[in-house]
């Protein structure tokens, strides 16, 4: 069994799913990254096609995806979308059931966020459109659409609340492979205008010296945008 994150785009290429306030690419790290430290806790084991900004062209993603595949694996492509639409997608292989997409477009409308859609596609040849779950016939991959980044709504739950849908894929993972959840132990929190470590340290009930320790912080200043890690 293993879960294979794919940070989407990368490099050069900062992805269609971006905005003023974050890039695609930047967001899909992010998400990925704390997929694999979550599915670690969990006890599943995972890895990450990328773990940097580095550029991956189709056809290195698509080598090094089935470079790393064993019996059972996932395939988690993240990805945030755009084109005027509003909500999450699912996307899932002609090959599969929807089961999988069925059980993570639940958690994630937990968190708020609607889904749009859960769904497969296929070309003109009737292959599977997309080329990352079309050449990974030896898995079960999904594409994984958090939302619209030119959609106003979405592009502020993506800023604050985007360890929440992370989160979602993670549990919907882990009930799909029957392995048992428990929540995080650390709170991801996103710095907002006007915060400072005293009333972030004050809301969670912990120490400024605790907060710098576990992120490794040298001063007190933060800003805007960054991102905390608040262990319980």
């Amino acid at each position: 069994m293993l879960v294979i994150i794919d940070p989407g785009h990368g490099g050069w290429d900062p992805g269609g799913g971006s905005n003023n306030l974050w890039l695609e690419k930047d967001m899909n790290l992010k998400i990925s990254q704390y997929q694999k430290r979550r599915f670690d806790e969990l006890g599943i084991p995972a890895t990450l096609t990328r773990t940097t900004d580095e550029t991956l062209p189709p056809a290195e993603r698509i080598r090094r995806i089935n470079s790393l595949i064993v019996d059972d694996t996932l395939v988690i492509s993240n990805h945030i979308n755009s084109g005027g639409g509003k909500g999450a997608e699912v996307i899932y292989s002609i090959r599969d059931q929807p089961t999988w997409g069925l059980m993570i477009a639940s958690e994630v409308e937990k968190t708020g966020q609607n889904i749009r859609n859960v769904y497969t596609r296929r070309n003109s040849l009737g292959n599977d459109y997309y080329f990352v779950i079309r050449e990974t016939p030896n898995a079960e991959t999904i594409i994984m659409e958090y939302g619209f980044a030119d959609n106003e709504s979405d592009q502020q739950r993506l800023l604050y609340n985007w360890a929440a849908l992370a989160e979602a894929v993670v549990r919907g993972t882990a009930n799909y492979l029957n392995v048992p959840y428990s929540p995080p132990r650390f709170i991801s929190y996103t710095v907002r205008r006007g915060d400072s470590l005293y009333s972030i340290a004050r809301n969670f009930n912990t120490t400024i010296d605790k907060i710098k320790r576990d992120n490794n912080l040298t001063s007190n200043t933060i800003y805007p945008g960054q991102q905390l890690f608040i262990y319980r």
